[in-house]
């Protein structure tokens, strides 16, 4: 009788275990991008420190943390790595999906957008400029196609878990060094008829959440509107990303869970109490909680 006793003792502790809520990390980090794979000269910006300030802050935090980082962070590489994630993810779980890189408008040809452009993260090896039979955007990761990703990960983490999305990247920039500020983006559209990007000044993100009861909560947060640039700060001569670095300050005092609300709350108060976040630039956040 005892045996069987903690036989299932045993069988309760396993399952417990096994069905545990646990907290796993992506982060997506380009500084240096490589001329020799994109034709067309990105400046290089500092996204690796985002991700070398944020790992152990989360690891801290007990996420089980992978990092793509520089020559890495390939389209198919960041595609591939995305979608090993959301295999080995679980039911309940909580994820932090973290990206840091330029970002760049791509003409939209689906007719889905109110302004006419797709937002697009701009992997290590995506050109800037269209070149009809030589690279035609294949290689730029869009809002529409991530958010495809987004929607095999949520529905893998399910409605008792939660999932944060962050874009430490703009959408509307100069992608230049003016007045000592590296800037994460570029002012030029990619777009294969020549149109001329005029950035929208809408507070909404082009990235979809969908409302459903089988799907888990998600929070998405941006660092700049689809008009503004996304300025680096300086900190201690290092450089960082506004979003990530305030983030990573955020969560020395707040622990990540599904509360985006207190979340939310957290960083706003960090950015008036730290006073580091440049001028004319605000926060975009979109959530279904």
């Amino acid at each position: 009788m005892r045996s069987k006793l903690y036989l299932i003792l045993i069988v309760i502790l396993l399952s417990t275990t096994a069905n545990a809520q646990r907290k796993r990390a992506l982060l997506i980090g380009i500084s240096h991008y490589d001329t020799a794979l994109t034709r067309y000269q990105w400046n290089n910006i500092n996204g690796v420190e985002d991700i070398k300030l944020l790992n152990p802050v989360l690891q801290k935090q007990n996420f089980s943390t992978t990092t793509l980082l520089d020559e890495k962070a390939t389209f198919d590489n960041i595609v591939s790595q995305i979608t090993r994630f959301t295999n080995k993810t679980r039911r309940g779980d909580i994820v932090y999906l973290h990206f840091s890189s330029h970002g760049q408008p791509v003409e939209d040809l689906n007719g889905d957008e109110e302004d006419g452009w797709d937002e697009s993260i701009v992997p290590i090896d995506a050109y800037k400029i269209y070149k009809k039979g030589v690279y035609e955007g294949q290689r730029h990761l869009t809002d529409d196609l991530l958010n495809k990703y987004i929607k095999k990960l949520r529905a893998k983490i399910g409605p008792t878990g939660f999932l944060y999305i962050i874009i430490d990247a703009c959408h509307a920039g100069t992608s230049s060094r003016a007045n000592d500020e590296t800037i994460r983006g570029t002012h030029v559209g990619f777009t294969h008829s020549n149109k001329v990007f005029r950035p929208s000044t809408t507070k909404k993100s082009h990235y979809r959440i969908e409302a459903s009861t089988k799907l888990s909560n998600v929070l998405f947060i941006e660092a700049c509107r689809p008009d503004q640039v996304n300025t680096e700060i300086e900190v201690n001569g290092k450089r960082f990303g506004p979003l990530s670095y305030n983030i990573a300050q955020t969560l020395s005092n707040f622990t990540l869970s599904t509360d985006a609300k207190g979340f939310i709350e957290n960083i706003k108060h960090t950015l008036v109490k730290a006073g580091r976040w440049p001028n004319n630039q605000n926060l975009v956040t979109e959530t279904s909680y």
